[in-house]
């Protein structure tokens, strides 16, 4: 007895020190499948940045205009800055008195867009302009207003506009874009096509998403649409976040030959015919380091893609690994235990009920493991479990799952010559399941 309690040690020794690889790589796999998005672009690895309270605002508004002129239709508000309302032909602005005192700065705003019909217009900007635009200097208080979604088509430097209304109809509206007239002058450009033509398309030098302009639907959100602007190194990165819980998106990015040091940040909108209520109801502004790493938001995209694509299903991968590995234990105890039971040569009718406690977790295990593949689109895996998914139903359906006490005698044999044999079954079993647990473990590390 004392050889046959010796040898089933060893048996169930060698059983755990073969999973001990697939357990000690568990963390591995969940480590490289959901702990490095941290190494790509995030556009929110500057929050804990101070801002810069002279070119920011947050609710009550009122605590923080005093470094805000406005004008036109503007209106501030405790919890909002309404640039227009919804009424045809008006015209609203605000604007930073302080100018940008870095060459490499982000803001961060939100905004609401919205009214009853299914369509408004005309949109709105953000702009960084010279201190020759300051309406402050102007003897009309509204000198800046004009009909360039806000702003008047004379200005020297640069907008990121939002624009509502499909004049076109294209149906590539509401869109973002940039706007360059950063050599002063009158802005000419084609508002009947919704400017297509007349956009800043440079795209930087070695960049792999030459993306100048996007779609978004930013009307009629329940929760205001976050924009992020952040420009580094001459290169102006925008990014929104529609309020659809889908987190952060690329927008755009597009090269500059300068900085704009010293120019002034303003909100401008417009509304034409038709028209939407425009407020912003809050603005964070921080200063960048110089030696700060330059985004590649190519691996941004590709991130978030990925992750919106595959999130779950790398995470269902992930539990079909842990059925899977659990499925292999819970065979290898079971093998451990029909060697125990066999060779204590104790009634067959006992190894009967003691071993068939194991054939429906069994079951319900491996049915799991297969399903998660089929859901998953492991096909090869599916088909490496097929022919084991089928004798089991077969066995459920004649009732032959669970260990005859009848038969035991002649299968509960270590040696036996019968080919289906119930050890001979466990050690096959025990094959096609190492075998998926690698095809697995392949897949979730490609």
């Amino acid at each position: 007895t004392a050889a046959h309690t010796a040898a089933g040690e060893t048996s169930i020794s060698a059983t755990m020190r073969s999973s001990a690889p697939l357990l000690a790589f568990i963390p591995v796999i969940i480590t490289a499948q959901f702990g490095n998005y941290g190494d790509h672009p995030d556009p929110d690895i500057h929050r804990d940045l101070p801002t810069e309270p002279h070119h920011s605002m947050h609710a009550p508004m009122d605590q923080s205009r005093v470094y805000w002129f406005w004008g036109g239709s503007t209106v501030v508000a405790k919890r909002q800055v309404r640039l227009t309302p919804a009424t045809a032909d008006r015209s609203g602005f605000l604007w930073n008195d302080y100018p940008l005192e870095a060459p490499n700065w982000e803001v961060e705003f939100d905004f609401k867009c919205y009214s009853k019909p299914h369509f408004g217009g005309d949109g709105f900007g953000f702009w960084l302009l010279d201190a020759t635009d300051d309406p402050m200097m102007k003897s009309e208080p509204d000198s800046l207003n004009g009909k360039l979604f806000g702003l008047k088509e004379s200005f020297t430097g640069i907008g990121l506009v939002f624009d509502t209304y499909d004049n076109d109809g294209d149906r590539r509206n509401p869109s973002v874009s940039v706007i360059d007239n950063s050599n002063g002058g009158k802005f000419i450009g084609n508002h009947d096509n919704d400017y297509v033509h007349d956009v800043y398309k440079k795209t930087p030098q070695g960049y792999r998403n030459p993306e100048h302009q996007c779609q978004l639907d930013y009307r009629n959100t329940r929760q205001p649409v976050r924009v992020l602007v952040r420009f580094l190194h001459k290169i102006l990165h925008v990014y929104v976040d529609a309020a659809d819980g889908k987190g952060w998106k690329v927008c755009l990015a597009v090269e500059f030959d300068k900085d704009f040091l010293n120019y002034h940040m303003a909100f401008t909108a417009h509304t034409g015919q038709v028209a939407d209520v425009h407020a912003i109801t809050s603005v964070s502004t921080r200063y960048l380091d110089e030696a700060e790493a330059d985004f590649d938001d190519f691996l941004l995209e590709h991130a978030e893609a990925g992750t919106r694509r595959s999130g779950w299903s790398q995470l269902l991968w992930v539990v079909c690994m842990l059925t899977g590995l659990a499925l292999n234990v819970f065979t290898g105890m079971e093998i451990y235990k029909f060697l125990q039971y066999s060779n204590s040569q104790i009634n067959p009718t006992l190894i009967a009920d003691n071993l068939k406690s194991f054939a429906w977790p069994h079951t319900v295990l491996h049915f799991g493991m297969t399903g998660l593949l089929l859901l998953v689109g492991g096909w090869a895996g599916v088909l490496l479990n097929l022919p084991i998914v089928a004798y089991k139903a077969w066995a459920i359906k004649n009732n032959k799952l669970v260990l005859n006490a009848n038969s035991v005698g002649a299968e509960a044999k270590v040696h036996s010559s019968n080919m289906f044999s119930y050890p001979n079954r466990l050690y096959v079993m025990m094959g096609f399941y190492a075998i998926t647990q690698i095809y697995i473990l392949m897949r979730l590390s490609s």
